[in-house]
């Protein structure tokens, strides 16, 4: 159970997360839902799993790569912090996992805190840069099919990761002179405690940015990020077969972009939202039967959040991670330690 300041944010995102659902199937015909839904062929479900199972190979191998100009890490030191993560954040709103697997890395390695956070902020860009390619070629393929709300989202998200990234790029060069512009104000105002502590932050959080320097590295951590995302679409296609739906090259690649605008809205597992963008923006523009897209909501978040959640699980109790653990990290107790080695 989650005390203190913990729960608030759970129960907002749970309440959130109703509110979606209640807009995604209040106007359902369940007899044709439920029809849908037993027609299913379970059989070619299975093949999600390879998939997904391949793309956190891929993430880890990734992080791996980040993580080498501050330390040599193995595959399996990596592994567990981040599925452990992958889990926390599939559980609870506002990304903690992210921040729990760099602690947890942190803790059996010699890799700083900082910089472990850093590397895990450097892989989700990587992240949000693929997503937002196949936002773009979406919109280049289905331009006229997407409501002007959609267009905008998309590309607001795909604005918002370039200036992140535009942001980090210039930490990477003028390291000293980027901190001293973000923590001068602080200073200004009489705060040169907090000055301090946010200046000797960024300095650490600025070696896990090392990884940049580099061409190759980049590349490489390019083309795992490109892998990532390709067995995720594949992973989306078992769910096509399964239902016997008609298909799309471009339905899998969709499916995932309006599932990560779902997710911007914090919700445990982007419960509600995805189901919202995948049961009522996915059929507008595509013109799926309402029915029919809201099963496939329903089983596209259920592969792919469930072998996660149950994989995590098993890592968290290989690492000794308890409902404490993510309580305190939750109420951001841990969050000020992030820049001490």
């Amino acid at each position: 159970m989650l005390k203190g300041r913990a729960w608030k944010p759970l129960l907002l995102s749970l309440l959130i997360a109703a509110a979606a659902l209640y807009l995604t199937f209040r106007k359902t015909d369940w007899g044709s839902l439920l029809g849908t839904l037993g027609r299913i062929d379970l059989l070619p479900l299975l093949l999600v799993l390879p998939m997904l199972a391949l793309s956190y190979v891929f993430r880890i191998q990734r992080w791996k790569i980040l993580l080498r100009p501050v330390s040599g890490v193995s595959f399996r030191e990596a592994s567990a912090p981040l599925l452990t993560g992958f889990m926390v954040n599939s559980l609870l709103p506002g990304r903690v996992g992210e921040i729990l697997r760099a602690l947890l890395l942190s803790r059996k390695t010699d890799v700083p805190r900082a910089a472990s956070f850093a590397t895990v902020v450097v892989a989700r860009l990587f992240d949000g840069l693929v997503l937002s390619a196949m936002a773009l070629l979406l919109m280049g393929v289905m331009w006229r099919e997407l409501d002007s709300t959609v267009r905008t989202g998309l590309v607001a998200a795909t604005v918002l990761y370039l200036l992140i990234l535009a942001v980090l790029l210039t930490m990477r060069r003028w390291r000293e002179g980027v901190i001293r512009v973000i923590v001068a104000p602080f200073g200004w105002i009489g705060l040169r405690g907090l000055a301090d502590r946010i200046g000797k932050l960024f300095h650490s959080f600025a070696g896990g940015l090392e990884a940049l320097k580099s061409g190759s590295e980049v590349l490489l951590v390019s083309l795992l990020s490109l892998g990532v995302w390709a067995c995720l679409v594949a992973s989306v296609v078992p769910v096509f077969l399964a239902m016997g739906m008609d298909f799309q090259w471009y339905y899998p690649p969709l499916i995932l972009v309006l599932a990560g605008l779902g997710m911007l809205i914090p919700t445990p597992a982007g419960t509600g939202t995805i189901h919202y963008a995948l049961g009522v923006v996915f059929p507008v523009i595509t013109g799926i039967g309402e029915s029919t897209a809201k099963v496939m909501a329903v089983v596209f978040h259920a592969t792919q959040f469930l072998p996660i959640i149950v994989a995590g699980l098993v890592a968290a109790l290989r690492e000794g991670v308890t409902a404490g653990t993510v309580e305190r990290i939750s109420g951001s107790e841990d969050i000020s330690e992030i820049s001490e080695n």
